[in-house]
């Protein structure tokens, strides 16, 4: 599909695109980038990238120039990657939201003009999507790269490539957040990537992602972490496995959660102003003893969980 993969950016996403492509046979050559040589080194232990690099223009323009093996099982164990592949095909960046603008920019700046640099296109796996790609709107990147938004909605509270999973993406969803000018063919490339590494893939505007996002995942991880914050310390021995399910996501990367909720600030506003209003009609039939109405919701949020099944 690419013949050559870049992930910039080498953690839990990253590393699990990286393990899920060459799992999946995606790719002959997956390219890591990162600042953490950490990463970088676990990453190649697990399998999940063939060559890696901490800089932009090394790891972006690396064509191999001796024969790699390949980290594939079953059929093509003892293969080689040919020196003779082109540098990158596919760049995805994997970085705090409020950085990936910048990388998507740079990471065009940085590709190599020439027969085998014409068809570069960008992606990025972040959790909001509006401000990225109103930063990019009225941009023209370098080199004749193009960008499409993505967003695999696939993940846990832990991070690193440590916990990199080649099956996270399998049956999970992943939205693509094409501008107007997208052409038809990179769209379409895109979504069969992510469906090639298990994934199903919805087709959202920007703005509709971020208003869904803030109700599905920015606001839960802002209630789990509200009840974890509110937890005393004498009461902690007391915490069952209802709990502990409910404040999971708390223990995500506080600089990550507070990028996200700072991109998409408006649209958690509003889903926080919803839920509000929502916990003060609660707390009024529970005040009257409306026990009915109690039932009610909880045997209406009974349904909305079981139908996720």
């Amino acid at each position: 599909m690419f013949s050559r993969i870049v992930i910039v950016g080498v953690g839990l996403i990253g590393g699990s695109i990286g393990l899920a492509a060459k799992a999946r046979h995606v790719s002959p050559c997956v390219v890591g980038i990162d600042t953490n040589s950490e990463n970088l080194r676990l990453a190649k232990q697990i399998g999940a990238i063939d060559l890696s690099a901490e800089d932009l223009e090394t790891g972006i323009n690396l064509t191999g120039g001796e024969n790699i093996p390949l980290r594939d099982e079953g059929e093509d164990r003892g293969a080689f990657i040919p020196s003779s592949l082109p540098g990158a095909e596919l760049v995805i960046v994997s970085v705090p939201v409020s950085h990936i603008a910048d990388y998507v920019l740079r990471s065009a700046e940085v590709v190599k003009t020439g027969i085998n640099y014409r068809n570069v296109l960008i992606t990025d796996t972040g959790s909001t999507k509006e401000s990225i790609c109103a930063q990019l709107a009225n941009k023209t990147l370098a080199n004749g790269c193009r960008f499409i938004g993505s967003h695999p909605i696939a993940g846990k509270e832990k991070h690193g490539a440590a916990n990199a999973d080649a099956n996270l993406f399998e049956n999970k969803l992943t939205v693509v957040t094409p501008p107007v000018s997208a052409r038809d063919r990179d769209i379409g490339a895109l979504i069969r990537f992510w469906q090639s590494l298990g994934a199903l893939v919805a087709n959202m505007s920007p703005a509709e992602h971020d208003r869904t996002l803030a109700r599905t995942s920015h606001l839960p991880h802002l209630l789990s972490a509200l009840l974890a914050d509110r937890l005393q310390l004498q009461d902690a021995k007391y915490t069952g496995t209802g709990y502990r399910s409910t404040t999971r996501l708390a223990s995500g990367l506080p600089e990550v959660w507070q990028d996200i909720i700072s991109n998409n600030k408006e649209a958690i506003l509003e889903a926080v102003r919803d839920f509000e209003r929502a916990l003060q009609h609660l707390r009024e039939r529970i005040e009257a003893q409306d026990w009915h109405a109690v039932a009610r919701f909880l045997e209406h949020a009974k349904q909305n969980r079981d139908a996720l099944e």
